[in-house]
C-alpha cells in the first residue's frame, strides 16, 4: 500500500532552491535523512478506450538511469482528507510490450493494452528518506510530459509512507502546510497519469 500527499506546480522555479528549503526545514525539526537523486523515464500504457484511466488506475513502465526496468500497477483505495491511498504492485521487467501485457493480464485480464504508450514522463527526483524509523520519504520531482514533439514541464512534491494503514498521521512537523503556504505548491489528489491525460486532451491532437 502507498499512502501519500501530493503537491504540484507548473510555475518556473529554481529547483535547487526548493531542494535546499526542504532540507533546511527537515534540519530545523531535527529529522535525520538521507538525500539522493536519480533520473527515470516513465511510460504509461492503457487501452484504446483508456479503461485504466477511467478506473483511476495506471500501468507504468519505469526505466531508471542505471538501466533497471520496473513495471507498476496502481489501484485506488481512497483519497480521504487529501491523502492518496493506493494499492501498488511492482515487479522487474525486460521492458518489452509482451511483458507489459503479461503483467497487466494478471490483474486486468479483459483489457487489450496498446503497443504504444499514452505518453511518457521524464523525471529528475531528489528524495529525502527519513532515518528516524518512520519509513517516510519526502521527494521533489522535476517532470516533463512528453508526447511526440509536445512537452510540458511541471514540479511535484510528495510526502509518502509505505505503511500498511491509512490511519497513520505522518506529518507531525507541519511540512504539508509549509509546502503549500511557503513554497507555493498546490495540493492535489490527482495522479501524474490523470493529470497527463488532462494535458494530452488539452493538446487537441
Amino acid at each position: 500500500m502507498e499512502n501519500e500527499y501530493k503537491f504540484t506546480t507548473s510555475k518556473d522555479l529554481d529547483r535547487e532552491y526548493v531542494v535546499r528549503r526542504l532540507g533546511s526545514f527537515l534540519d530545523s525539526h531535527d529529522i535525520p535523512y538521507k538525500e539522493k537523486s536519480k533520473r527515470s523515464v516513465d511510460s504509461y500504457y492503457d487501452t484504446d478506450e483508456l479503461a485504466l484511466f477511467h478506473a483511476d488506475c495506471c500501468l507504468r513502465k519505469k526505466v531508471s538511469e542505471n538501466g533497471n526496468i520496473k513495471l507498476t500497477i496502481k489501484r485506488p483505495i481512497s483519497n480521504a482528507e487529501g491523502m492518496m491511498s493506493r494499492d501498488e504492485i511492482e515487479r522487474t521487467s525486460d521492458g518489452s510490450i509482451d511483458d507489459v501485457r503479461k503483467f497487466c493480464d494478471q490483474y486486468f485480464s479483459d483489457l487489450c493494452i496498446l503497443e504504444m504508450p499514452v505518453f511518457t514522463v521524464e523525471t529528475e527526483r531528489t528524495a529525502f528518506d527519513y532515518k528516524d524509523g518512520s519509513g517516510i520519504k519526502l521527494s521533489l520531482d522535476s517532470c516533463d510530459y512528453v508526447l511526440r514533439e509536445h512537452r510540458h514541464r511541471f514540479y511535484e512534491i510528495e510526502l509518502e509512507s509505505m505503511d500498511s494503514t491509512t490511519e497513520r498521521g505522518f506529518d507531525d512537523i507541519g511540512i504539508l502546510l509549509y509546502i503549500e503556504k511557503v513554497l507555493g505548491f498546490e495540493p492535489t489528489t490527482k495522479s501524474k497519469y490523470v493529470r497527463g491525460i488532462e494535458w494530452k486532451k488539452g493538446l487537441k491532437l
